[in-house]
């Protein structure tokens, strides 16, 4: 009998070497190296062992063979990172949008017809002649375990509906779908109901093969948190800068990184190749595919 291992949510269930597997191959790890990491990590089990300590232990053992690898792998943890290093959730997002060709507008303040509400995004997307308006709710958990529920999507779909009966009354301009956006896995409930009104819900894994995490792979929009090779101590110098995405890291030489940070020269170099490596495309993905993302 498997040893049982210890969720964020405190469930308990029996250890699957073939979750370890697959998380490895979605991170890019070839099917040796995901085979080895599984067997590895049979050897430090215990009754009782945390989720959290497997998955350091799987980063650690990544890192020491591709530390690109490591990265992706660690992704959700590096997108929990967001807010405590000074970006917004609701602001990556709207990087995120943008690269895939919407216009938006973040934190604004729209009157619907009983209250006024700040909304995250406001995303315009461009439908053949003319445009679709989205109200984009962003949900951000900085730990996790977390599950975006039901009553968040029920939410957003009310103020969705306060703000479709304030245009119907000229208060405000016309929204075409609501959308909520989370940074962890959502509950089956949620999914329905989101399903069922027409909401757009994008999560972690959620839908299957479109959610969040495959919209960052797909194009490389990864978020500079993701770096293993930078310290959090020293992300707050990117984030006074607004260098927000790794893939625009790339573009900075190391004179105008050093000019913009402060940071020394032998950080940036290390910071600078693994952001070059994270960027390139030496792992499985399908970057000529255009995401379902509206």
């Amino acid at each position: 009998m498997e040893p049982f291992v210890l969720k964020a949510s405190g469930e308990r269930e029996p250890f699957n070497s073939e979750k370890v597997y697959k998380a490895c191959l979605r991170a890019g790890a070839s099917q040796a190296l995901a085979e080895s990491i599984a067997d590895q990590i049979k050897g430090i089990l215990y009754d009782g062992i945390s989720t959290r300590e497997i998955y350091h232990e799987v980063r650690r053992l990544l890192e020491a063979s591709r530390v690109e690898v490591a990265a992706r792998y660690s992704l959700k943890e590096a997108l929990m990172r967001l807010g405590p290093a000074g970006f917004p959730f609701e602001t990556y997002i709207g990087e995120l949008l943008e690269e895939y060709g919407y216009e938006t507008t973040l934190r604004t303040i729209v009157e619907g017809f009983c209250v006024k509400h700040e909304l995250d995004i406001v995303a315009v997307e461009k439908a053949g002649s003319g445009s679709k308006t989205h109200m984009v709710e962003c949900k951000y958990h900085n730990a996790p375990g977390i599950i975006t529920g039901v009553k968040e999507v029920m939410y957003t779909y009310a103020r969705f509906l306060d703000l479709k009966e304030g245009w119907e009354h000229g208060r405000c301009g016309s929204f075409d779908q609501a959308w909520l956006v989370c940074n962890t896995r959502s509950s089956l409930d949620a999914q329905a109901f989101a399903r069922c009104r027409g909401i757009r819900l994008l999560c972690w894994r959620y839908p299957e093969g479109e959610g969040l995490e495959s919209l960052i792979d797909r194009r490389a929009l990864y978020p500079i948190t993701v770096l293993l090779s930078l310290k959090s101590e020293r992300v707050e110098e990117f984030s006074r800068n607004r260098i927000m995405l790794v893939k625009d890291l790339v573009r900075y030489d190391l004179k105008r990184l050093e000019a913009l940070t402060g940071l020394g020269d032998e950080t940036l170099k290390s910071v600078k190749d693994e952001a070059e490596r994270l960027c390139g495309r030496d792992f499985p993905t399908s970057a000529g595919k255009k995401p379902s993302i509206s």
